[in-house]
């Protein structure tokens, strides 16, 4: 405000440039500091938006680069059947079939597929084509990598998955159901191996304990506080917190869980999570109950530590200590580093979502669709990858009882039991 006056400025003239010409020199807390007391004086303004410094690429243009970056490693049969389906149309509204037809991330995916595939065929001397003759060598060059544990089976079946579709979906009029078998036969592999993540899981009542623990500490340390700096920490304590005991209440994607809102998501009450069909696979709108322990967690978060670092007119749940929402990838960090400190596993919202299906279809095998439900998985065929690990467990847990009562019939006491051992 000296500034200000000093520059003959009316001092409600806030603009992201001067707040960041003005502020820019301050410690980010004390920047976030006096955005809020800019923010109280002047409630018309909105101090917390900033300039753009570096220009953002859009997911569009940066698929579009990708391709003409990559476009060369297509044969010339390929190229020419997916010039006119992958055209962009600089209005938007003349695109190619499949960039209107598939997600930027699904045309990136498979053109990648294809592109590795058609690499190889060229390392390895073969018919630059997708032909039985050609995808024979390279699933046994990918058998091998999986051997010297380089590769997954499911990573080759995803791979496999992806270059058949793109070769559908430019191809249309060749038979392509000779994948198939293939394909059946990997995913049944692919079932029967342990998920990259089986060494990572913990048990889902640890999980909520530990995220009880985190919003009880951190509302310790913001009564103990006595600064910005201590006060936004706590604040990132009992946002994780209140994540990872959503996710265990409610396992939304973590997109969802980073969007969530306190107008549109919640009740007046906090006692019911909605989510719209826009943010669901099966495009139907989603209601979840909170349990009483969530519920309260959600109000002290929101009472005590949100209210530090968000703005008047802010309504995400989740805010940093800029005074902004967090973005999904930074809410799944943090909640994965706050895991590996507590379990020395690093659990993330994908993570915690296995554990939770692995523990329906494990305890309840036979009502295995309610784990679509939960997870709300487009189709139940999603829940079937997680059938053979619970019926691991199942079998495990019979071993373990038949070896008790194999004991106790020969009167053996387990070390556990404090008893001397007998027989």
């Amino acid at each position: 405000l000296l500034e200000a006056g000093q520059d003959d400025l009316p001092p409600e003239l806030i603009t992201p440039a001067l707040l960041e010409r003005r502020l820019g020199h301050l410690r980010p807390e004390m920047q976030a500091a006096a955005r809020q007391a800019l923010q109280a004086v002047f409630p018309e303004a909105n101090v917390f938006c900033r300039e753009t410094r570096v220009e953002v690429e859009s997911k569009r243009a940066a698929l579009q680069r990708e391709i003409a970056r990559n476009w060369h490693r297509l044969p010339s049969a390929w190229q020419e059947a997916a010039k006119p389906k992958l055209h962009f149309c600089p209005e938007g509204l003349n695109d190619g079939l499949l960039v209107e037809a598939w997600t930027p991330d699904t045309v990136r995916t498979r053109m990648q597929a294809a592109c590795a595939f058609f690499d190889y065929c060229r390392d390895a001397g073969l018919v630059e084509d997708v032909t039985p003759n050609s995808v024979k060598p390279y699933l046994n060059q990918r058998q091998d990598l999986y051997r010297a544990g380089k590769v997954s089976i499911a990573s080759t079946r995803g791979a496999l998955q992806k270059l058949k579709l793109l070769g559908v979906a430019l191809f249309p009029d060749r038979n392509w159901d000779w994948f198939n078998p293939a394909l059946r036969f990997l995913r049944k592999k692919a079932a029967l191996q342990p998920s990259r993540n089986d060494g990572r899981i913990v048990d889902l009542a640890e999980l909520k304990l530990a995220a009880l623990s985190c919003s009880e500490e951190a509302l310790r340390r913001h009564k103990a506080a006595k600064g910005y700096k201590k006060r936004a920490s706590a604040n990132k304590l009992a946002r994780t917190g209140l994540a990872i005991s959503l996710l265990v209440n409610s396992p939304i994607r973590r997109e969802s869980l980073a969007a969530l809102d306190l107008k549109e998501n919640f009740d007046t009450g906090f006692t019911r999570l909605y989510l719209s069909s826009r943010e669901t696979k099966d495009k139907q709108r989603d209601e979840r109950l909170l349990s009483p322990e969530v519920q309260k967690q959600l109000r002290d978060y929101i009472e005590h530590h949100r209210v530090v670092v968000a703005p008047t007119q802010e309504t995400a749940l989740f805010i940093g200590s800029w005074g902004k929402p967090v973005t999904p990838d930074y809410l799944s960090q943090t909640v994965g580093d706050q895991c590996e400190k507590l379990f020395g596993k690093r659990v993330t919202p994908q993570v915690i979502r296995n554990i939770i299906a692995g523990f329906i279809v494990s305890e309840a095998p036979e009502k295995a669709s309610l784990a679509s439900i939960v997870l709300n998985h487009a189709s139940t065929a999603t829940t079937e990858t997680y059938r053979a690990n619970g019926k691991q467990v199942q079998a495990a847990k019979k071993l373990r009882a038949a070896n008790d009562k194999g004991r106790a019939d020969h009167g053996v006491e387990t070390m556990l039991s404090g008893k001397p051992r007998k027989g």
